[in-house]
């Protein structure tokens, strides 16, 4: 009996590793995101060949899961189990439904992930500059490739809306300045040359010209004369084969709970109306009487709320993160050994992403996390909110979450980088970190704890505007409105997000129902503790095993709560 438990056991870890191995030879750009630099030279095969023979491959470490003994497996590879088990099948799911016939849309595809893998990739030695080359010389097949799956969209029904694509249009075009010197390609080597011989960086401009420039402008010809005329005009995934379906499992998937479109719909409302009550009761604290909108309409028309420069905005949102990292000992037993950096945005990609955002160290460890923040518009970025932006995406959010998490050695390496898996969790993580900052120090002036509230209601919202587009047939113009009126941002703004809500269905639902959850078991622990709950203590047991499942979590808080 030990020899088969020790079998089964190391059965499991051993399809671990081959899948882990499997992914860095297929998927290259992830393989250099995560800081495995061997297969720096290559990018993902997106014919229908490869997609097919990737497919296969789920399929096969599937049946070989099926054929492990559960009963045998130790408790920490139960969960292991589960949770891969669980990710295998939604891949399967994922290529069932023909998610692949939709390669692009404003937030993901070439335009935005083909430069954001060469920013990743090493500059330092010889063999660095010929992968960058290899890479180069490579996109050109990348987007015929693209364009065949979606041209194979557009003949089986699968298109992103047009509202969402427009964008995209955009983002193309600016990948290719007509003085290609001033490309974000021929700037990496302007950076990073001192290892870069003549003759390298002269193949180097050559491939930027021959190869890259003429293979976004033949993508961008495709967006604009072919694929907009022929996208969707709804705003939802209803209108898609099968696309009811579709939602239900992003909800399950983004979530990791089994709530329906209805049931968060009217949690959103509800949540909507309680924060609404607060943010009214603010207002009136700093000796305001008017409506809602008029003291939104008072925040924007102040002048001393707003930055008239980038370089302030980013000096001040680096002087909170200074501020969060001094409070955290008092607050979490562990800490990350990795640091974090505050970064703008690029300008090629401001004006269609979000204020803010994080991007997470490699596993190797040696590339330090990001929080990036947006100076596009200053004029729609108040200072009242940057506390709490910094809070969500830096620490105690994201950087301090995610690096944890990389750091936990004794977990799989699929779950060490689960930031895209538990979304529910990890987005909720980040939410619970705005409004822990009210008890690390934060939030003093009215106007931040408003800023605060301004960003809950923004999640609030989610729930109501992410359902509503794709369970419950709201238009762009609804959705936009409804966000409008309830968050009192701009419209422009308002249409950015809708815009991701149509492009990444479910996702924006994540993060006030992973809030939610952890506050209710937050409760849960106060209530058992009593006196001698701890706060540290309680932050430790949610960190201390990575990113999970919204329902294994509760179940791991139980079990040791009743230990």
């Amino acid at each position: 009996m030990t020899q088969l438990i020790n079998d089964d056991n190391q059965n499991l870890l051993d399809i671990l590793e081959k899948d882990w191995q499997y992914i860095l030879k297929n998927i290259p750009e992830m393989a250099t995101f995560l800081g495995e630099h061997q297969y720096n030279d290559k990018l993902t095969d997106l014919s229908e060949q490869a997609l097919s023979t990737r497919y296969k491959h789920s399929l096969d470490i599937l049946e070989e899961l099926k054929r492990i003994d559960l009963t045998i497996l130790s408790e920490e590879n139960k969960i292991n189990y589960q949770l891969f088990y669980e990710k295998v099948d939604n891949e399967i799911k994922e290529f069932n439904f023909k998610t692949y016939l939709m390669p692009m849309n404003q937030m993901d595809g070439v335009q935005n992930s083909f430069i954001q893998t060469l920013q990743m990739m090493p500059f330092k030695k010889e063999i660095d500059f010929k992968n960058y080359l290899s890479r180069l010389k490579s996109v050109s097949s990348y987007i015929d490739q693209t364009i065949n799956l979606m041209k194979l969209g557009i003949k089986d029904g699968y298109t992103v809306p047009k509202a969402a694509i427009i964008n995209v249009i955009r983002q193309v075009t600016d990948q290719i300045p007509d003085d290609y010197k001033k490309s974000l390609y021929y700037n990496l080597i302007e950076k990073e040359n001192k290892n870069l011989s003549v003759s390298l960086r002269q193949d180097i401009e050559t491939a930027i010209k021959n190869n890259v420039y003429p293979a976004f402008l033949k993508l961008a010809t495709f967006l604009d004369e072919e694929y907009l005329p022929s996208c969707r005009n709804s705003f939802g995934l209803s209108d898609l084969p099968n696309g009811k379906s579709y939602y239900d499992h992003k909800l399950k998937t983004m979530t990791t709970t089994n709530l329906t479109a209805e049931e968060i719909h009217q949690i959103g409302i509800s949540e909507v109306s309680r924060i609404y009550q607060e943010m009214m009761a603010l207002a009136k604290s700093v000796g305001f009487n008017g409506s809602y909108n008029d003291f939104l309409e008072n925040l924007k028309n102040n002048p001393d709320l707003y930055f008239t420069n980038a370089k302030d905005l980013m000096m001040t949102y680096r002087d909170i993160a200074k501020r969060a990292d001094k409070e955290l000992p008092a607050f979490f037993k562990v800490l990350p050994r990795l640091p974090y950096g505050v970064e703008e945005i690029p300008a090629h990609q401001a004006s269609s992403y979000p204020t803010a955002y994080y991007m997470p160290p490699d596993m190797t460890m040696t590339r330090a996390g990001i929080f990036y923040a947006n100076t596009h518009q200053l004029n729609i970025r108040p200072k009242y909110e940057m506390e709490a932006l910094t809070l969500h995406e830096a620490v105690p959010g994201h950087h301090l979450q995610i690096a944890l998490s990389l750091e936990l050695d004794n977990l799989p390496k699929f779950r060490r980088m689960a930031t895209a898996d538990y979304t529910g969790y990890i987005e909720g993580w980040g939410l619970y970190s705005e409004k822990l900052g009210a008890e690390m120090g934060f939030y003093t002036d009215p106007y931040a704890k408003f800023g605060q509230l301004s960003f809950e209601i923004w999640r609030a919202c989610r729930l109501v505007v992410d359902t509503g587009l794709h369970a419950f047939n709201w238009d762009r113009g609804k959705a936009i409105a409804y966000m409008q009126e309830n968050t009192g941002k701009s419209e422009g703004a308002c249409a950015v997000e809708v815009d991701r809500y149509m492009s990444i269905p479910g996702q924006a639902t994540a993060y006030k129902i992973g809030e939610l959850k952890i506050l209710e078991l937050r409760k849960r622990f106060e209530e058992r503790k009593d006196e001698d709950f701890d706060i540290r203590e309680f932050h430790d047991v949610i960190l201390r095993n990575g990113a999970l499942p919204l329902s294994v979590l509760e179940n791991y808080v139980d079990s040791y709560l009743a230990s």
